[in-house]
């Protein structure tokens, strides 16, 4: 029975407490976890060695549990009170749990994969990202932010892209320039295809929905673009983005993996956006 509520423990702490009797105790391990663990998210900085500690300090969390109940003493009690002690304690602290990550991940912190080439060179296929969720409840968005949003041709779709224009901003798009307020934006940040089919007809021609004449952003919605610009379906083609449908700010690379080569990009690991 020790060495399964030590295995119970590490799995989720509390779970182990009430296999061995000590009912009370594991009450306070299964919630106390999950209020642990958001307090230190919610003190580290977003950051790699952020992310890093609060891992670590998790980790501590788990195995500190499970050695707190293989040093506690067997408390005999019947079959019938350890399965209602241990299906309790077993839900208590997955609710706790999933309620405190799901909360933390929509109001703060997100993690997102890069799926296309729309953001190369800032973001390449297979980077993986955390985005910060709460910066916007103390400003507005600003020109040069990339951020998730929902798809508005699909909003259970999410898109990565950067704000070129703000609300009030009038966008024109002349072949590889872009005008905002009459004024060219430079964008040391971009990249372009060898052969570019904006070009196609002349160093003006323009083939897009929104932006080959001078177009005025709306009240609360911005204009986005892709990094990767003949490569990226973005506002020339759908139009704007609502405020209220900014998930967050991408902040950091924390993960990538580069699928041609089969290989992690260490090089890419804390990478800020």
């Amino acid at each position: 029975m020790r060495v399964l509520a030590v295995l119970l423990s590490l799995c989720l702490p509390g779970t182990g407490h009430a296999l061995i009797g000590a009912f009370r105790r594991g009450l306070v391990w299964a919630i106390g976890l999950p209020l642990l663990r958001l307090a230190v998210l919610f003190a580290m900085p977003m950051s790699m060695v952020g992310v890093a500690a609060a891992f670590l300090i998790g980790v501590g969390v788990y195995v500190g549990g499970a050695v707190d109940v293989a040093r506690r003493p067997i408390i005999r009690s019947s079959w019938t009170t350890l399965s209602l002690a241990l299906g309790g304690l077993l839900l208590v602290s997955l609710v706790f749990n999933v309620v405190a990550t799901t909360y933390y991940r929509t109001h703060y912190v997100q993690a997102f994969t890069i799926p296309s080439g729309a953001m190369v060179p800032t973001l390449l296929v297979g980077d993986y990202i955390l985005t910060d969720n709460a910066v916007y409840r103390s400003r507005r968005p600003q020109r040069g932010d990339i951020v998730v949003f929902e798809y508005p041709m699909d909003e259970q779709r999410n898109f990565i892209k950067r704000i070129v224009g703000l609300p009030g901003d009038q966008i024109q798009i002349l072949g590889r320039q872009v005008l905002v307020n009459g004024a060219p934006v430079a964008e040391p940040y971009l990249e372009f295809s060898k052969a570019a089919p904006a070009l196609a007809g002349g160093a003006t021609f323009c083939g897009y929905a929104y932006g080959c004449t001078p177009t005025v952003v709306p009240p609360d919605a911005y204009f986005v673009m892709g990094d990767n610009r003949d490569n990226s379906q973005d506002s020339r083609s759908w139009g704007f983005v609502k405020l209220d449908k900014i998930v967050g700010r991408a902040t950091m690379v924390y993960w990538s993996w580069d699928r041609d080569r089969q290989r992690l990009r260490f090089e890419r690991f804390g990478h800020r956006l």
